[in-house]
């Protein structure tokens, strides 16, 4: 590596821990909870480090990414010529520092993860008040650890689109939780979103119109708001309709066109992690975007780990949905949780659709599973309290 590099590593270590102290006193933080975030960056920094290894051992878009090689842009050497939404917009973010610095690989992978911590300082922000009220339960005193959950710490820890669509996500969702204060948040993550990769960024506008009606602080303007935002739902539905039809006519059988293609596509490069996704019925669809690879259909170390944290993640949810009947439905949790779950839906039916490899279903619903997880677990802690109480 280069003297370059190694100033820019030490650099962005510096400044993660640096600036999660200095965040940590701004919030009024007790010890516990910076020291807190202070191993959570660490792991944080490590898990850099073993995804760097893992594409330099398997490959991936991070490396093309990198050397802006993975769309060429028409004017090779001018940034401006980068710019663009989706690849075009991760080449041109990666031009200064790539291209322009010659800054390594590693250098990159560093950067990616100091942005995706920002998004983990802002979900224990978000989270950590359901866990740390009462210490009486064990959810409410290991709670706070599905923040190390692996999965999303991998994903997010190197050069690529999750890192981005991650601190996005949190930005509306902060944003959400503390409005109107700090609304200019939603606007931020929403172009943020869109930016890294247009469907997310549309799904996530959805979720926020869908939701932002029935907002508390916004009740008074409900009735006037309510249609205004399923008319700007219907717009995004019609925006994304019209701007297909450009360029494969004005029906509704190229949806299903490039469906099939995009299952055909992925099934092309015969990948160990591939599953007949369209020979499955709708409940086994649902069991694979979700819960899949199992523990018996583990074949290394990557997958032994993916098939732990989906299991873990199917007992939460099941224990959680257990909580949830037992309370008859009434839940009564922050407003952002609405939000994010409409969000998983949205996302996880167009994953039904489009996919069919068990790792991008792994990377892609990565960036919103902790929050789920999140979720379900404060319905179990519920349920737990209940008892006691009946006890």
């Amino acid at each position: 590596m280069k003297v370059l590099d190694w100033i820019f590593i030490a650099s962005i270590v510096f400044l993660v821990f640096w600036l999660i102290k200095k965040w940590s006193g701004t919030q009024g933080y007790s010890q516990w909870e910076t020291s807190f975030l202070l191993v959570l960056g660490c792991y944080h920094l490590i898990m850099a480090l073993i995804f760097y290894g893992y594409l330099l051992h398997y490959g991936g878009d991070g490396i093309r990414y990198w050397e802006l090689s993975s769309l060429p842009p028409s004017r090779p050497g001018e940034w401006t010529s980068y710019w663009g939404t989706g690849t075009a917009f991760i080449q041109w973010f990666n031009y200064p520092f790539s291209r322009l610095a010659g800054l390594g690989f590693l250098s990159g992978n560093l950067l990616y993860a100091a942005i995706s911590l920002i998004g983990f300082v802002g979900a224990f922000e978000l989270i950590k008040g359901q866990f740390q009220e009462n210490r009486g339960s064990w959810t409410q005193k290991y709670g706070l650890l599905i923040l190390f959950l692996p999965n999303v710490h991998f994903w997010t820890a190197g050069v690529g689109k999750e890192a981005l669509l991650f601190l996005g996500l949190v930005l509306v969702l902060l944003g959400i939780e503390k409005f109107p204060f700090c609304a200019w948040l939603i606007v931020a993550g929403l172009l943020l979103s869109f930016m890294t990769r247009p469907i997310q960024g549309l799904v996530l506008t959805i979720a926020v119109l869908a939701v932002f009606p029935f907002h508390p602080t916004l009740k008074a303007y409900r009735k006037k708001l309510l249609p205004f935002a399923t008319a700007l739902i219907i717009a995004v539905f019609a925006y994304c309709w019209i701007l297909g039809s450009l360029d494969y006519g004005f029906n509704f059988k190229w949806i299903g066109m490039i469906i099939d293609w995009q299952n055909a596509f992925l099934s092309s490069f015969g990948a160990k992690s591939s599953i007949p996704m369209r020979e499955y019925s709708f409940p086994e669809k649902f069991m694979a975007v979700w819960f899949r690879p199992h523990p018996w259909e583990t074949r290394n170390f990557w997958t032994f780990a993916a098939s732990l944290e989906n299991t873990m993640v199917l007992l939460i949810a099941i224990t959680g949905i257990w909580g949830m009947g037992k309370r008859k439905m009434k839940i009564q949790e922050p407003f952002f949780y609405w939000l994010v779950l409409i969000y998983a839906a949205i996302m996880s039916l167009i994953f039904i659709l489009a996919l069919n490899n068990l790792g991008i279903l792994m990377r892609m619903k990565s960036i919103f599973v902790i929050f789920v997880v999140s979720f379900f677990l404060s319905q179990a802690d519920r349920s737990f309290k209940s008892d006691k109480s009946i006890l």
